[in-house]
Order: structure tokens, then C-alpha cells, then sequence
């Protein structure tokens, strides 16, 4: 009979190789997956920092007044991490709004009645199926109307100057909706002149001794550079100003709408009528509004010569005291006008 032979014993470094082997299979997986949560921590930390760099951009643009492309923000903010474009994009959307009281809007595309004839034609060659969009965005305020009432002008440069700038384009914006989307330059010239502003407008920083004021063409080149009015002009052999016109840009569009005109309308005019409220809708399509009734006219008027009487009784006091010696409470302090 034949005598079976033993097995070979394996050796102490074969079988710690094994021993090595089956703690892999059984526990040595967490090692692994503490690797793969690293990964996503970082993966996270690199995204948030996406959102901060996307948010940090978007108000620089805004500072000043430069659209935020889509270009701008895949070269300047993202780089390699193209991809990641919509996630980043509402991370910063929602900061933005949560932070700051402001979102992204996406501008409106260029109007084709706005487009050169050699743009039309560029435009005819490459026709495309696809909408057309602006890959442009601002900022706009989300803090509720009520509470913009209360808020200062921001300082760019100066309050002044700031407040001074917006109401101008507000104003241009306002006449050329109002003149039906379109106005020739010969026209916004006499606007202008009516306004005593066709040579000179004030300055960003009105305050300056040195710069109090500005040439009208430079603020106007300013307007059209940073998207508030739209200069088109028409070549022609007779060098015709007719053939220049002036509309509303994308940014004009988007900062002061229909609504906001309405309300700048009814600003300068003091009261709200029947008659103008008609005239609001049928040229802006507004939301309609119920014009002021006689008796809200007089108590309103009645209020407003309360607040006279007050403030002229304490006018007297004041000069009654200083007449007799006392020379009154102090409208300083560190400086400042209380």
C-alpha cells in the first residue's frame, strides 16, 4: 500500500500574506471609504469656494455696472470646472439673495429693431433654431418696495452724485418708453435743453469743486457703455441726425420697468388723476391704480400744512430765543448735522 505523503507546510511569510489578505476582505475596507469621504469633503470644500469666488465676481461687476457673462464667470471663476456651472450658479444665487438682498438676472437679448442693417444681415446668415439669450446677468434688489423707500443712495463715488446719475436715466428712459420705445436724437436734444442739461449734467461726485459737473456727451457715452440707453445709428451719404435714434438698453430694461416709470410719472406730476392713470395704461400696460380721491387730496393737504405751522412755530422759538441771549441747543455733534 502506498504511503501518502503530507501536505507542505506553508511558511510563516505565506501565511502572514493570508492573514493579511482576510482582514483586507473582512475590516480593511474602512480605510477606503474614509479615503472616498475625503474625496467628497473636498469636492464640497472646492464648490463652496466656486460659490464665494462666483459671488465676489458678480458684485464687482456690479460695482461697476459691467453685465455678468456667462463667459466672464466659466473664465474668471470656474476654469477647469466647467461642469460644475449650474451647481455653483444657484449656490451663488442663493448667498446673493440670502447675504446681500439681491439675485441674478439675466439680461434680454438684443432687439433685432435695434440691429444695424449690416447686423441684420449677419444675423440672416447665421440663422439658428435655438432661442436667443443674453448669457448676461445683473444684479437686481429682492428687498421688498417698502423698505427700498428708506434706503440711501450707495456711495460709489458720492451719495449725490449716485442719486443724481439714476434719476437722470431714469428720466431718459422714462421720456423714450413713454415716446413709444424710440426717440430721434433731434428730439432728445430738446428734451435735454428744456431740462437745462444739453451741455452739462452733474458729476459722480457733484460735491468736488473741481469736477461739480460733466459733459452731457460723456454721460451719455457712459449710459450707453454700461447698458442704460442704446444709440443706433443709420449710415447715410447725407450725414442726416434724423437717422439717429435712441432707445432703451437691456440694463434700462431690467432696472426700471414699466412699473418703475409709472411710479416716477406720478412722482413728478404729485398727484394720481383718472385722466394720467389711463394714459399709464394704455402706453405702459401698468398694474391699475385707483387715482387719489378729493378727500384723500384734502387731508393730505391738510396734513401737509400741519407740518408747515410746526415747523414754522419752531423756527419763532428758536429766533425768540437767540434774540434773547440763549443761544439754543447745539446742531452739531462730532462734526455732523444732527
Amino acid at each position: 500500500m502506498p504511503r501518502i505523503q503530507p501536505r507542505p507546510r506553508a511558511d510563516e511569510s505565506e501565511d502572514d500574506e493570508m492573514n493579511q489578505a482576510d482582514d483586507t476582505q473582512n475590516g480593511g475596507g474602512s480605510d477606503q471609504d474614509a479615503s472616498m469621504e475625503d474625496g467628497y469633503g473636498g469636492m464640497e470644500d472646492e464648490t463652496s469656494q466656486l460659490i464665494k469666488k462666483l459671488v465676489r465676481y458678480a458684485l464687482a461687476c456690479e460695482f461697476s455696472r459691467t453685465p455678468i457673462r456667462r463667459d466672464g464667470i466659466r473664465e474668471k471663476v470656474l476654469g477647469s470646472n466647467s461642469r460644475a456651472f449650474r451647481k455653483v450658479f444657484a449656490g451663488a444665487q442663493k448667498q446673493l439673495q440670502g447675504t446681500f438682498g439681491v439675485e441674478m438676472v439675466e439680461l434680454p437679448a438684443k432687439d433685432r429693431a435695434l440691429m444695424t442693417t449690416e447686423q441684420k444681415r449677419k444675423a440672416a446668415k447665421s440663422q439658428s433654431q435655438k432661442e436667443a439669450t443674453s448669457n448676461a446677468y445683473i444684479l437686481v434688489s429682492t428687498i421688498p418696495e417698502e423698505l427700498r423707500k428708506v434706503l440711501t443712495p450707495s456711495k460709489v463715488q458720492s451719495e449725490d452724485g449716485e442719486a443724481a446719475y439714476t434719476a437722470l436715466y431714469t428720466l431718459l428712459i422714462s421720456i423714450i418708453t413713454l415716446s413709444g420705445g424710440e426717440l430721434s436724437d433731434p428730439r432728445l436734444r430738446r428734451h435735454l435743453t428744456r431740462l437745462n442739461i444739453d451741455n452739462n449734467m452733474p458729476s459722480m461726485n457733484p460735491n468736488d469743486p473741481t469736477h461739480p459737473s460733466e459733459k452731457t456727451e460723456l454721460v451719455l457715452q457712459r449710459m450707453v457703455k454700461q447698458g442704460y440707453l442704446v444709440k443706433v445709428a443709420e449710415g447715410n451719404s447725407y450725414g442726416d441726425e434724423d437717422s439717429t435714434t435712441w432707445h432703451v438698453g437691456p440694463r434700462g430694461k431690467v432696472e426700471v420697468d414699466h412699473e418703475s416709470i409709472a411710479r416716477f410719472v406720478r412722482t413728478v406730476y404729485g398727484r394720481s388723476t383718472e385722466e394720467m392713470e389711463k394714459k399709464l395704461q394704455i402706453s405702459l400696460k401698468v398694474q391699475e391704480r385707483k387715482p387719489a380721491s378729493m378727500e384723500d387730496l384734502n387731508e393730505q393737504g391738510e396734513e401737509e400744512e400741519e407740518e408747515q405751522g410746526e415747523e414754522e412755530e419752531e423756527e419763532e422759538d428758536e429766533r425768540g430765543e437767540h434774540a434773547n441771549g440763549d443761544p439754543g441747543p447745539s446742531r452739531a455733534q462730532n462734526g455732523r448735522r444732527r
